[in-house]
């Protein structure tokens, strides 16, 4: 399901024209849902939405900025690097034509540039505090935690919970949350207390797979 179906299917079974409700607060309602869903996750395991992204250093460009949508924008000031979603940077890499990574060090507003390869973090860009040699190949490979953001109404399916394509199956979550607040608006207190219970083990549920799933993969990581 998609945003929009997310909503649709809650108003639906509520009978709750969107029309009346207003679009802009029932979205709102929705990421008030949704916020609470990515913090139980993140509760339970901090790194679950980390990842990793590379982007191709430009000739004589040491300007990068990280946007939520991908975009192949370009000028002669900065490129995109195409993050689909806003992440929290934690480490930056420079590779080489042969694989070889070198870590750059992150220089604050207090420090001196006492080594030659630098990188700051302003304004959501990357700035480089030396321009890329055009003769030699490289990457930037940014690690990090994808963070929290809004949802909108165009949103596809693969926006909601990036990179996991495993928890589309509990994208009901989202609904039942989102039917309580819209049963409840009704005064409704029975059917909202209903959704409520049904929301609640949902996300138990949910809970209960990323438990089970972080627990196979540190197990994996130490057979390794």
């Amino acid at each position: 399901m998609n945003v929009e179906d997310i909503i649709l299917d809650a108003s639906m079974e509520t009978n709750t024209s969107v029309k009346e409700y207003w679009e802009s607060k029932i979205i709102r309602d929705l990421n008030s849902v949704y916020r609470k869903v990515w913090r139980n996750i993140v509760r339970l395991h901090e790194d679950y939405f980390w990842n990793y992204w590379t982007t191709d250093i430009q000739e004589e460009v040491n300007e990068y900025a990280i946007q939520r949508k991908e975009t192949s924008y370009e000028d002669e000031h900065w490129v995109t690097i195409k993050v689909p979603w806003i992440a929290k940077v934690k480490k930056v890499y420079l590779i080489n034509e042969s694989g070889f990574s070198d870590e750059l060090m992150e220089l604050s507003d207090s420090q001196e540039a006492a080594w030659y390869r630098w990188y700051t973090i302003k304004d959501n860009h990357i700035i480089l505090n030396w321009i890329p040699d055009k003769e030699i190949v490289w990457w930037l490979k940014l690690e990090g935690i994808q963070t929290v953001n809004d949802l909108v109404w165009e949103d596809e399916e693969d926006a909601i919970f990036p990179w996991h394509e495993d928890l589309q199956d509990f994208e009901n979550v989202l609904q039942l949350g989102l039917k309580e607040i819209l049963w409840r608006a009704k005064q409704d207190f029975e059917k909202a207390n209903l959704a409520k219970q049904e929301y609640e083990l949902a996300l138990q549920e949910m809970i209960r797979y990323v438990a089970e799933r972080v627990q196979k993969i540190y197990y994996t990581e130490l057979q390794y």
